[in-house]
């Protein structure tokens, strides 16, 4: 199964799904937020990486400060939100600064335990999509420990494909142009974490 674009609104600079989703008895939306909302979610957004990396023993982010991290993905990145029964439950930051690149770039996607059901990391990954493609980007491309197996999973079932290796992260692609194809995909960050 590939990813399929969910059409999206666009109402004063952020995107939205068009339809509210109802998932069990939680009720949950997702979008990207307007860079004059991202201070509003900065304390969440901290306190749910802070938390994944601990449940991840320090893997999560490694070879650079977390808070710094979190503050250049404040300052710089595209952010959707995973909205759950009127609180934040996840979030993808992503990179669509320069569109000189045909490649957006997710720095990190991130869920609490509530939001990882019933499609709700789907619908962070077709928000982030539908901006990417809106700003003229023809692929999405991500940066994830060759060990995660989970996410490597989650990820190929979206569409994501390998389109390289650094070290110990594995590079994967997802074209939004059509028929998947390494050449849309080049490789544009190192594993040094530029772009991170």
């Amino acid at each position: 199964m590939s990813l399929q674009l969910i059409p999206a609104s666009r109402t004063r600079g952020v995107t939205k799904k068009r339809v509210r989703v109802r998932a069990g008895s939680s009720s949950w939306n997702t979008r990207v937020l307007a860079p004059s909302e991202h201070s509003l979610y900065a304390d969440e957004l901290r306190r749910l990486t802070h938390e994944e990396q601990a449940r991840q023993q320090g893997e999560l982010v490694h070879g650079i400060d977390l808070d710094a991290y979190v503050t250049k993905i404040l300052e710089k990145a595209d952010i959707a939100v995973l909205i759950v029964d009127g609180h934040l439950a996840g979030f993808c930051a992503f990179y669509t600064y320069d569109p000189g690149q045909p490649s957006a770039f997710i720095t990190l996607l991130l869920l609490a335990s509530e939001g990882r059901r019933g499609g709700m990391a789907r619908s962070l990954l077709e928000a982030t999509a539908a901006l990417a493609v809106a700003r003229g980007f023809d692929c999405l491309t991500l940066q994830i420990s060759h060990r995660d197996w989970p996410a490597i999973r989650f990820y190929l079932r979206q569409g994501f494909r390998e389109s390289g290796r650094y070290g110990r992260d594995l590079e994967m692609c997802l074209d939004l142009t059509g028929a998947f194809s390494l050449e849309a995909c080049p490789r544009r960050y190192s594993a040094s974490g530029v772009g991170r």
